[in-house]
């Protein structure tokens, strides 16, 4: 008799339980962005004739289920913990590191990739007749292993560095960035807790090296004001799922120098590299030139004499522009993710002084943008 109470009991609960869920679903209102996550959320999906034979449907309403569950944000916190505290982080993309650091996993070498890109930027170098300087830039985790909580894959950003450097041609030109950083002071402060990105102090190494490599002037770290923003919580937090990270400042390093920056997309001219309205959204890393832009131009108005330089680049070179422009009188930066011009016919392109190509690792193993490098 007990059993079979406990048996109807246990059917209760598990009905009871689907018909809470299934009423929060109608109840409660639908979100469109996870400000957590950082993304679109699902859409209702589109029934049709199609959709339904061609099995869409069925995915598509997964989908749209598992990005509205009730309480979503808590489930997916509770089931990142799990996997932390199980020992299963070693299959995750973002590991935990030591002082609530979230570092992305290892990227994996791949050689046709390594091969293609060479090939293009050796190709372009040669067409345009300017020695061409490569800037690879290496993970965090890779220069913060040691402080990685668990077991974790191992890094090799420094043979894949390496590998493709040995590829550069004639006109192409390797900088050590992934010296300037693992020699630094201060490694924790080389790249945020919550983001991919390095920090200002990150870049400022990097720049600082190629500066020399340049054999050009560039300010001391004691040139710049240094103001610091809460609330940062970036790319790899939001990935991670591991809610109880706190979040972090945001430095931006000034000088008096009355810098104006333009865009692609804006005919507007801004006054000064950091749009610190950003600072109050949740992508706070936009702050340095308004973030990923096609075409970016900066002026220093202090610059003259001291050359042109061309920067095809990802979005590290957001927070390194805001230093290379220190040096130049200008600085043209171009993202091939939405540039899709021959940038061998950027207007005056024959003066430019310096060409510097700086992706971080992982978008140069894996970014198929930089094919359009012509």
């Amino acid at each position: 008799m007990k059993k079979k109470v406990s048996d109807i009991l246990t059917i209760f609960l598990f009905f009871g339980f689907l018909f809470v869920v299934a009423g929060l679903y109608l109840l409660m209102p639908m979100e469109n962005f996870s400000e957590k996550e950082k993304r679109v959320l699902a859409e209702p999906p589109e029934l049709s004739v199609e959709t339904l034979t061609s099995g869409q449907w069925g995915s598509a309403v997964e989908s749209y289920l598992a990005d509205h569950v009730p309480g979503r944000d808590f489930f997916v916190g509770v089931n990142a913990y799990y996997d932390l505290y199980s020992g299963r982080q070693v299959t995750k993309d973002v590991y935990l590191a030591e002082d609530d650091r979230l570092v992305q996993a290892p990227y994996v070498e791949d050689q046709e990739r390594i091969t293609k890109n060479m090939g293009i930027i050796n190709r372009f170098a040669d067409k345009v007749g300017i020695q061409v300087d490569l800037m690879i830039i290496p993970s965090a985790g890779f220069v913060l292993e040691d402080s990685i909580l668990g077991i974790h894959n191992p890094y090799n950003d420094d043979a894949i560095i390496k590998n493709i450097y040995a590829q550069a041609g004639t006109h192409v030109t390797g900088v050590d960035a992934l010296s300037a950083m693992t020699s630094a002071e201060n490694p924790n402060g080389l790249y945020y807790r919550t983001d991919h990105h390095w920090t200002a102090y990150g870049a400022y190494r990097v720049y600082e090296a190629y500066m020399n490599l340049k054999q050009k002037e560039y300010p001391a770290p004691g040139d710049f004001t240094k103001e610091a923003h809460d609330g940062f919580l970036g790319s790899t937090y939001s990935s991670a799922g591991l809610w109880q990270i706190p979040g972090e400042k945001v430095e931006l390093w000034k000088t008096d120098t009355q810098f104006t920056v333009t865009n692609s997309e804006s005919d507007q001219v801004h006054n000064g590299l950091f749009y610190e309205e950003r600072l109050e959204e949740l992508d706070k890393y936009t702050v340095y030139l308004d973030g990923n832009h096609g075409l970016v131009t900066i002026h220093n108005p202090d610059g003259e004499g001291k050359g042109h330089l061309l920067v095809i680049r990802d979005s590290y070179a957001n927070c390194l522009g805001t230093f290379l422009a220190n040096s130049y009188e200008t600085v043209t930066l171009v993202d091939l993710r939405y540039y899709k011009k021959e940038v061998s016919k950027l207007p005056n392109f024959e003066e430019f002084t310096d060409i510097l190509v700086c992706y971080s690792i992982g978008n140069f193993l894996t970014d198929a943008n930089i094919g359009w490098l012509r």
